[in-house]
């Protein structure tokens, strides 16, 4: 039915034509092998396998964002209610207390949070919604532990968005981002989706993960 879901190209010469694909392609090149995907938020040429193939063409890895990049500011409210998760009547922070998700949807002007209907544990969240329009983003938080990626993590984000997750929420709170095109895994500088990330340290390059592979 969909013979176009995933196609194949190699680039022998000149510049890459326009993708056929609907989901992704993949571009056999001078360096390697990449990843082509695009849509109404990100247009991104990754490399997934890097290694010389004589005879054909160079390209150069991209990430492009196309629309405006979401407010730094908008990181403070989150930051504020997922530590609320976690002090009950706004006390100390009790260990253990449950995750929170939040989704970043932007119209092409206008951006706006929200935190969508969700099943959350001390150790997991997952949003009880499938079809959430106009999501660039989807992070969820990990309480007083460090910004990192979990298995879950890996298993539960197979769309073409976006993902961020946020840690170590009450000392100094950590950011780190990756693209995720069906189920490929690309780490991602904060500064490529946020126009600020204060009062977030940006965790990006600073703990490689074997299942990622660098814009």
């Amino acid at each position: 039915m969909f013979d176009n879901l995933v196609t194949y190209h190699i680039q022998r010469s000149g510049p890459l034509p326009a993708s056929d694909a609907v989901a992704y392609q993949y571009v056999l090149a001078a360096s390697g092998v990449y990843l082509r995907a695009e849509n109404r938020f990100f247009d991104a040429l990754l490399p997934l396998a890097r290694c010389p193939v004589r005879g054909l063409a160079p390209l150069k890895p991209h990430f492009r964002l196309k629309v405006p990049r979401l407010p730094g500011r908008l990181l403070a409210a989150v930051l504020a209610d997922a530590r609320q998760a976690r002090r009950p009547d706004n006390g100390p922070p009790v260990i253990g207390l449950n995750e929170a998700l939040y989704h970043f949807h932007h119209d092409g002007a206008v951006v706006r949070v929200t935190k969508p209907p969700q099943r959350a544990t001390a150790a997991s969240v997952a949003g009880v919604e499938s079809n959430t329009p106009n999501v660039i983003l989807d992070l969820h938080s990990h309480g007083a532990m460090r910004a990192f990626w979990s298995a879950t993590d890996d298993a539960d984000e197979q769309g073409f968005r976006a993902y961020g997750v946020i840690g170590r929420l009450d000392t100094r709170p950590e950011i780190r981002l990756r693209l995720g095109v069906y189920g490929y895994r690309f780490p991602l500088p904060a500064a490529a989706l946020f126009d600020g990330t204060a009062p977030f340290m940006d965790t990006y390059g600073c703990e490689k993960q074997s299942a990622e592979r660098k814009i």
